[in-house]
Parts: C-alpha cells; sequence; structure tokens
C-alpha cells in the first residue's frame, strides 16, 4: 500500500474514533459550586478540611464565598482577609476555586437613595478586597449581592438606575486590581418573597436600565444608555414551593422553572445594547437550596429528586456554574439551613445525590 494512502486511512481512523468519544449535542459542561463560609472561615483545622474533602469527592470545581461590607469601612478586615487568602489556598489543593462577593445591607438604612460617600466607600472596599486576592487564583468576583431586594438597596428608580453605575464602578476597579480576573454582574433574588419593597429581578433590570416590558427604550437621556458592564451574569433560583422544572406566568421571576425565560429576558437585555452578549452567554446560578427546617422545609427524598431534576434543566438552558448553598446544617438553630449534611456532617440523601451530579 503507497504511504500516502496508509497515511490517509490512519487520519480517517483517528478522527473517527474522535467523533466516538465526542459528547451528545447538546450535553453542556456545568461547573459544580458550594458554598458553606462558616466551614471554609473556621479556626478549627479539620473542620476546614473536611469541608474540603467533600468538595474533592464531589468534583467541585467553585467555591462561594460572601464578604462583609458594614457601609464604615472602606477596606476589607486583615483578619478576613487573611482567612479568605488560607481559603483560596486551600481550595486550591482540592482543585476548586474561590468566587467572591459582598455580602451588603446597605438598603436597611437607606431606603430611597445611597449617599455618595457610601457607594465610593464600597467600591474601595472591594478594590482591597481584589487588590489582597491578586496574586491568588480566583474563579472571579461578584459586583453585587441581590440588588433586587430592598435591605440590600433601595428599589426606587433613582436608586436602580444608581446602582447600575456602583456595579460598573466595581467592574472597574477590580479589572485594575486584579488583572485577568472575571467579574459577574452580582446577582438577583429570585422574587419579591415576602419582603414589600423589593423588586423581581426582571422588573429590576428593566427599570435599572430604562427599558418597558417590550425592552424598548424609555428615555434617551445619556444616563439610560448605560450598558452594564460583566463578563457574566449571575442569579439565584430558588423555589421552595413547586418542582425545578415547573414555570410560574410572571416571567419576571427568575426562579428555578422560569430558567428559559430567565435566559431569554437576560439576551434581550443585550439585544437592546443594557449588556454585554458575552456576559449575557454567561450565565450562572450562584445559590441554590431546599431548606431543611423551618416552613419552607422541603422532605429530603423529594429534596433530592428535586436536585437531580433542576441540575439536568440548567444544563439544558446553557448555565455555566450551578452552586448549591450550605454543606452542613449551621449548629445555630436562628440561621439558614439548606445543608446536604447535618451539623455533625451525616450524610443526607441530597448529599449523595449532589456528589453524583455531573
Amino acid at each position: 500500500m503507497p504511504r500516502t494512502v496508509n497515511r490517509t486511512l490512519t487520519a480517517l481512523a483517528v478522527a473517527a474514533a474522535a467523533t466516538a468519544v465526542m459528547p451528545a449535542t447538546g450535553a453542556t459542561a456545568m461547573t459544580k459550586g458550594l458554598q458553606d463560609d462558616l466551614m471554609i472561615y473556621s479556626d478549627d483545622p479539620a473542620l476546614r478540611q473536611a469541608f474540603w474533602d467533600d468538595a474533592r469527592s464531589a468534583k467541585v470545581k467553585v467555591v462561594r464565598t460572601l464578604v462583609r461590607f458594614d457601609t464604615n469601612h472602606d477596606e476589607i478586615d486583615p483578619v478576613t482577609l487573611a482567612r479568605l487568602r488560607r481559603a483560596a489556598d486551600e481550595g486550591r489543593a482540592a482543585g476548586a476555586k474561590l468566587l467572591i462577593g459582598p455580602y451588603v445591607t446597605i438598603g436597611k438604612d437607606h431606603k430611597r437613595s445611597v449617599p455618595s460617600k457610601i457607594q465610593t466607600r464600597f467600591v474601595k472596599f472591594m478594590r482591597s478586597v481584589a487588590t489582597g486576592m491578586a496574586d491568588k487564583p480566583v474563579y472571579g468576583y461578584l459586583t453585587f449581592n441581590e440588588p433586587n431586594y430592598r435591605i440590600a438597596w433601595p428599589q426606587g428608580t433613582s436608586a436602580a438606575r444608581s446602582w447600575v453605575r456602583l456595579s460598573n464602578r466595581v467592574h472597574d476597579t477590580i479589572k485594575r486590581s486584579d488583572r485577568g480576573a472575571k467579574v459577574f454582574v452580582g446577582e438577583t433574588s429570585p422574587n419579591v418573597r415576602n419582603q414589600a419593597g423589593s423588586k423581581n429581578p426582571g422588573s429590576f433590570f428593566r427599570t435599572a436600565l430604562c427599558l418597558n416590558k417590550n425592552f424598548k427604550p424609555t428615555s434617551r437621556s445619556k444616563r439610560c444608555r448605560t450598558k452594564l458592564k460583566g463578563d457574566g451574569v449571575t442569579i439565584h433560583t430558588y423555589d421552595f414551593t413547586r418542582s425545578p422544572t415547573r414555570s410560574v406566568r410572571n416571567e419576571d421571576w427568575w426562579t428555578h422553572g422560569n430558567l428559559k425565560t430567565t435566559v431569554r429576558q437576560i439576551r434581550s437585555l443585550a439585544r437592546a445594547k443594557r449588556l454585554t452578549t458575552k456576559a449575557s452567554r454567561n450565565i450562572h446560578i450562584s445559590e441554590f437550596a431546599y431548606r431543611t427546617q423551618g416552613s419552607f422545609k422541603t422532605p429530603t427524598s423529594r429534596a433530592a429528586r428535586y436536585l437531580k431534576q433542576a441540575w439536568s434543566f440548567a444544563k439544558k438552558q446553557k448555565i455555566k456554574s450551578f452552586t448549591w448553598y450550605q454543606l452542613r446544617d449551621p449548629d445555630n438553630a436562628d440561621k439558614w439551613r439548606s445543608g446536604l449534611q447535618t451539623n455533625s456532617g451525616k450524610s443526607r440523601k441530597t448529599w449523595t445525590t449532589f456528589r453524583k451530579l455531573r
């Protein structure tokens, strides 16, 4: 057989073999995430190691964490920064990177507008976080946490629009402080829940970006032409009252069952030139869970079944990462509880399911 023919047949065989092992169309890869700040910031090395061992066993690649902004300081305190840096190192050893965001309750004290000095203080605070982590490998940073939630940020029209400018300032300062890092638009609460004065995320973004229900401009002013900056968009998709694949009529609810319309709305923001196309195609679920206690508790067997459905549904919508909130229940019964494990580390059925998710 001529050498050239032999080479051609060999190449075709290799190509065929490669095609055979390629994933089926639509089998979108999705990164698994986990959050448990009480564990990763603990001064008990055994507790921290338990978290990282479990994260590794579940093939977790992103660990979301929040640092508190108290409105009085413009720098992260040294103790918290040291713990954050330690978490980045321990995460790297376990094969995971941190997704770092702020925890804020600015709207609690400022119900109509946020003074410029506090906004500047917040920008400086986030700059100090990024500067302090610039030499560590991170998954990325979040610009805010639940801006459509009245405790976090005022919900009036003017306040919503000022939030866009604040988010962009945070984006820019992080990009300068930790060059090459990803910065995500952060991160909406799924609906108004029981908080009077909060907004559903779809409505909040249209108000903030000067768009009507058809995503057409409500104003031609320069201020209203501001584009929201980000490498991606992060959302919370909790829904404790129905199946994670069941939609609701109100498309401004960005709950899990409404992921199809949520993705559609986010892409409409990009088509309206109020968000980058790149960000609109890089959507992450940065909080998801089922409660293990209280009036919104979901029975464990049902929660495990729902978790598997939620994961598959998110993959079909091409969500890039999916983060479960809390590995273990906290020991304080007054705190939010949604652990995959009990406080003592005993596995629940949801943990078994979470570990197997691919």
